[in-house]
C-alpha cells in the first residue's frame, strides 16, 4: 500500500495487470476464465489487498467512538461517522433511515455482595432495558427458581417472592432447554415484579468463567420494571450449592439504570453502488453498527462494520461496475432483537421480490469458512462455483443450515436468501456481550480477508448473467422454515411472522 501511494498509483492502474492473473496466488492452477466477471474480481481482490482501511476503521469505531448502545449518544456519533466514511469511499445516496424504539436505556452500575452465609463481592452485570433497585439497593433473601420449569414455578411459588431476589438457574447440571428457558424469562420477570420481588439473577448460559455478559430480557422492543442481572458462573454455582444445602442465602444488590419515558429514534446507515444494467435488482451487504456497552463492540459487530465498508471500498476503488445494485447497510437495534433489519425490510417492502440476497456478517472475529444457505438450496451449485473462483481465499462450504440471531434472519423471514457467513470464531460466545469484546481480539489479516470475501461474493452475485436465488412467497417461506425445524425456535423468541395456524 505504501508503495502504491508513494508512486501515485490508484487501484484502477492495476486493472489490466490484475486481469492477467488468477484470483489465487501467482503460480496456482488457472481457473475458468470464461466467467464474465473474472477480470473485475481480480481487480477487486487486488484493491482489497492494497487499499483497505478496515484496520483503521475498526480502531476508530471501537477505541475512539467506543460502545454504541442503541439510541445512545455514541450510537449517533457512530452513525454520523459511518455516513462520512460511506461518502469518502464514494458510495451513492448515503443516508440515514430512522425508526422508533419505545424507550431509551442507559446503564448505570450493578453491584452485589453475598451477606450470608459468607461475605463475598459478587460479579454481576445488568441486562439491557431493565429497571433499578431503590437508591442504595436492597438486602434480601435469595430463592432458587428452576429455569427448566418456569411456568410451574410461577404457578406454585410466586406468592412467596415478595421482597426476594430470584436466582433462576437449572437445578440439574445440564440445562434441559436453554432456548425455552430464555423465551420464558420475560414472563417470569413480569410475574416477579407483580409479586414484589426486588430483582432477578439469570446466568445467560454462556461459557466464560468469571466473565459477565449483558443481553436483552426478550427479543423485541420492550422494557422491564425490575433489575435482571447476569452473574459470573462460579458465583452462580456457589449460590446454588448453598441453597441446595439448605443454607439461608442473603445478598445486598444495588442496580441503577435509566429508562426514558418516551420513544427515541435509532437509524440504519445506507449507501449503495447503483447497478449499471439492472439497478432495481439489489444485493444487500450488511452488519450491525450498534453494540453492547460492557466492552467496545470490536468483534460484535465492529468487525462486521469494518468488513462491509472495506468491501465497498475495494469494489469502488477497482473501477468495476456491478450489473445489479449493491446496497451496503449498517443496521442498528440488532442487539435488542433485529430491530434495525426488521425495520429495513418493512421500509423496503416494495423491493422484497427484487432483493436477490442479503449478506450479514456478524459471527465474531474469525475467518469466513462457510455460507449457510438458510433454506435456499437453489444457491448450492452457484455458490460452489463461486467458491472455486476464490482461489486461496476458499473453499467455502455451503451447508443447508441457518445461522440464527443475525440480521440475515430478517431477510430470511421475508423470503429473501439471508446469508450470514459463518466465521470460525471459537471464543465468540465467551467474548461477545462481555468486557472482553475489545480491539485486541481482532487479527487485522483475518479482517482484511473477510472484507475481501464480502467484496468478491457480493460483486460476483451482482454481476452474474442470471439472477441467483429465489424469492419465497410467505407461504413458501413458512413451509420451508417449518420443514427445516426453525419454526419452534422462532415462535419461542417471538420472531415467527406467519401466525399460529399450520
Amino acid at each position: 500500500m505504501f508503495a502504491l501511494v508513494k508512486m501515485g498509483f490508484s487501484c484502477l492502474t492495476w486493472t489490466a495487470w490484475a486481469s492477467s492473473i488468477i484470483l489465487g496466488q501467482a503460480g496456482e492452477r488457472p481457473l475458468d476464465l470464461h466467467d464474465d466477471s473474472i477480470a473485475e474480481l481480480k481487480s477487486i481482490r487486488e484493491c482489497a489487498r492494497t487499499h483497505s482501511h478496515s484496520e483503521s476503521d475498526l480502531a476508530e469505531l471501537s477505541d475512539t467512538i467506543g460502545p454504541r448502545l442503541t439510541g445512545s449518544r455514541q450510537a449517533r456519533i457512530a452513525s454520523d461517522w459511518a455516513i462520512r466514511r460511506m461518502k469518502a469511499i464514494g458510495l451513492q445516496n448515503a443516508h440515514l433511515e430512522s425508526f422508533a424504539v419505545s424507550h431509551g436505556w442507559q446503564r448505570g452500575y450493578a453491584r452485589a455482595e453475598l451477606v450470608k452465609p459468607i461475605q463475598l463481592a459478587l460479579n454481576i452485570s445488568s441486562y439491557g432495558w431493565v429497571g433499578s433497585t431503590r437508591s442504595r439497593g436492597e438486602t434480601a433473601d435469595v430463592v432458587l427458581v428452576n429455569a427448566d420449569a418456569i411456568p410451574d414455578e410461577i404457578k406454585s411459588k410466586s406468592s412467596t417472592w415478595f421482597r426476594k431476589v430470584l436466582l433462576v438457574a437449572p437445578i440439574s447440571s445440564i440445562h434441559v432447554n436453554p432456548i425455552r428457558s430464555y423465551s420464558q424469562l420475560s414472563t417470569l420477570v413480569l410475574e416477579a415484579s407483580k409479586a414484589g420481588a426486588f430483582a432477578v439473577i439469570y446466568r445467560d448460559n454462556r461459557p466464560g468463567s468469571m466473565l459477565i455478559h449483558t443481553e436483552p430480557v426478550a427479543f423485541g422492543d420492550a422494557v422491564f420494571p425490575i433489575p435482571v442481572v447476569d452473574i459470573a458462573s462460579e458465583h452462580q454455582q456457589l449460590l446454588i450449592r448453598q441453597l441446595l444445602a439448605g443454607n439461608k442465602v442473603r445478598i445486598h444488590i444495588d442496580v441503577q439504570n435509566r429508562i426514558t419515558t418516551h420513544p427515541i429514534l435509532s437509524a440504519n446507515v445506507v449507501g449503495e453502488i447503483a447497478g449499471a444494467k439492472k439497478p432495481d435488482e439489489i444485493i444487500v451487504v450488511g452488519a450491525h453498527l450498534d453494540s453492547w456497552d460492557l466492552g467496545t463492540g470490536a468483534t460484535d459487530d465492529g468487525f462486521g462494520v469494518a468488513s462491509v465498508l472495506a468491501a465497498a471500498d475495494a469494489i469502488i476503488s477497482s473501477g468495476a461496475r456491478p450489473a445489479r445494485t449493491i446496497r451496503f447497510v449498517l443496521f442498528s437495534g440488532e442487539e435488542q432483537g433485529l430491530l434495525g433489519s426488521l425495520a429495513y425490510v418493512k421500509k423496503h417492502a416494495s423491493e422484497t421480490s427484487n432483493t436477490v440476497c442479503a449478506f450479514a456478517l456478524d459471527w465474531g472475529n474469525g475467518p469466513i469458512v462457510s455460507l449457510p444457505l438458510a433454506g435456499h438450496s437453489e444457491l448450492s451449485i452457484p455458490f460452489k462455483h463461486l467458491s472455486q473462483l476464490l482461489g486461496d481465499l476458499g473453499p467455502l462450504e455451503t451447508p443447508q443450515t441457518y445461522l440464527s440471531y443475525t440480521d440475515a434472519y430478517s431477510f430470511t423471514l421475508a423470503g429473501i436468501p439471508g446469508i450470514a457467513p459463518y466465521q470460525d470464531s471459537p471464543e465468540y460466545a465467551t467474548i461477545a456481550h462481555s468486557p472482553a469484546d475489545t480491539l485486541d481480539k481482532v487479527d487485522p489479516n483475518v479482517l482484511k480477508r473477510n472484507a475481501t470475501l464480502l467484496a468478491l461474493c457480493s460483486f460476483w452475485i451482482a454481476n452474474h448473467p442470471t439472477r441467483l436465488g429465489t424469492w419465497f412467497t410467505p407461504e413458501t417461506a413458512k413451509q420451508i422454515l417449518t420443514r427445516d425445524n426453525q419454526r419452534r425456535m422462532l415462535e419461542l423468541l417471538g420472531l415467527w411472522p406467519f401466525g399460529t395456524g399450520n
